[in-house]
């Protein structure tokens, strides 16, 4: 009875929600086609399933998740090369690399969390699990997967504080957490703060940040060769900021051409905001600075020769690797404005010398970690990031030594996969249809049985 009724508080919060929000999807659906190619499958009109195939349903909400979630696609197909995996995500920049990363797999947007829309898609795509990847804790969907006997599972999972305490501020509204079966989680914190909010120790898991086993360490796209031979002509440095927000792509660019100035080398700046609908706003500010801003887009295809002061700006998805690769120094965005960083194992798995500002809370671990080892460089201050910036520029050595260190890092830290994998075995791995089995097409378990042995989590 009190889940009912919590339900039926969040779907009515939902739904005010979803009418103040209503002019704003209007206008998207009007004028931007990204939108509304996934209408339809927003409302749980899902890629229907053949009857009979064993599905897996990965949800990874946006750009690192996707990234994150790679070699965990990659590790189901190889375990049973018969089931079949599909991919949701939330935004248009997820979808778009979902289709990218895996051209052969069952693509969608995740249904909005609302009404009879997640019991729809669930209904479609007729999955023997579903994999949460980091954090999308949907109540309504939790619960129709749960009537419907569909195990759920959290991969590479994380609480943020702010998500943890505002969990503990609506006890009674939070998501139903007892609808998932198993959390693998990315450390300690993580799983003490899902015990904290009543979740039973047997169900919860550190098996370790997935995002290790995603990077390709030593990995050179096809691409970066000619990229680098692009970017330094006539022996300039190459700095790459990527995922950038906000103010960060006016301070980064007056930094380094203050720098630039301070070295008396050319340096080459890539600005690679986190949105790529953010592109016209950043070469607004770069010609505000004075300097021409050179679109990937536009020039991807012949790559015309770039004068001495020309900004690049990287308005695609998926290339923000290879510009890794082809530069000197990385520099990773979210973290001068208080968004909570982006992903540096990126470029730290390429061997490169990596930078980022104080605000890195969605990434905590990852900084301790590559900080404790000496392979990477925080910053406090935009005069310290202009220190930091010319000290890596005018030390070859230096940045050699950070590369080498973030590489090793790396290696030490995988494997969070296949401990996942082994946890999830009896959720993912096809079984025959017991006789009498309700509420789900394949006869699969909300909250599986399963040894001591397999139940112990890791690390403990």
């Amino acid at each position: 009875m009190r889940s009912l009724c919590s339900l039926l508080a969040y779907q009515i919060v939902f739904l005010v929600v979803l009418v103040a929000y209503a002019p704003v999807l209007a206008w998207r659906l009007a004028f931007d086609r990204r939108y509304r190619g996934g209408f339809f499958e927003r409302l749980g009109f899902a890629p229907r399933s053949p009857e009979g195939r064993h599905v897996v349903w990965i949800h990874a909400v946006s750009v690192g998740e996707l990234k994150a979630a790679r070699s965990m696609i990659e590790a189901l197909r190889a375990a049973d090369p018969e089931q079949e995996v599909v991919v949701s995500s939330t935004t248009p920049t997820g979808r778009a690399l979902a289709r990218e990363l895996h051209p052969d797999l069952r693509t969608f947007y995740y249904p909005l969390d609302f009404g009879p829309f997640p019991w729809l898609a669930l209904r479609r795509v007729r999955p023997a699990a579903v994999l949460l990847v980091e954090l999308e804790y949907w109540p309504n969907f939790l619960l129709c997967a749960a009537r419907r006997g569909v195990p759920v599972a959290v991969v590479n999972g994380r609480i943020s504080e702010q998500s943890f305490r505002g969990y503990r501020r609506i006890r009674g509204l939070a998501p139903p957490f007892h609808a998932i079966a198993r959390f693998c989680m990315q450390d300690e914190t993580y799983r003490r703060r899902l015990l904290d909010l009543g979740v039973e120790p047997e169900r919860t898991f550190v098996t370790g940040n997935m995002k290790y086993d995603a990077v390709r360490v030593g990995h050179v796209p096809a691409t970066a060769p000619a990229l680098r031979e692009w970017l330094a002509d006539g022996g300039a440095l190459v700095l790459v900021c990527g995922s950038t927000h906000g103010d960060e792509d006016r301070i980064l660019l007056e930094v380094a051409i203050g720098v630039e100035a301070r070295l008396g080398r050319r340096l080459r700046v890539v600005l690679a905001p986190r949105h790529p609908e953010r592109a016209g706003a950043v070469r607004d500010v770069i010609a505000h600075a004075g300097r021409t801003a050179v679109s990937w887009s536009a020039a991807r295809h012949a790559l015309p020769r770039l004068s001495p002061g020309d900004i690049v700006v990287v308005d695609t998805i998926g290339h923000l690797e290879a510009f890794y690769a082809a530069g000197d120094v990385a520099f990773v965005g979210g973290s001068l404005v208080p968004r909570g960083g982006q992903n540096m194992l990126e470029p730290a798995a390429l061997g490169k010398a990596v930078l980022f500002g104080p605000h890195t809370g969605n990434f905590r671990n990852d900084v301790e970690l590559l900080l404790g080892a000496g392979a990477a460089v925080q910053v406090d201050s935009r005069a310290a990031l202009a220190d930091a910036l010319a000290d890596l520029l005018s030390d070859s050595q230096r940045r050699a030594e950070l590369g080498e260190r973030a590489v090793a890092l790396i290696k030490r830290n995988q494997g969070a996969t296949a401990r996942t994998l082994a946890l999830l075995r009896p959720l993912v791995v096809r079984r025959p249809r017991s006789a009498g089995t309700r509420g789900t097409d394949r006869g699969a378990s909300a909250v599986p049985t399963s040894s001591p042995e397999e139940t112990r989590p890791f690390g403990t």
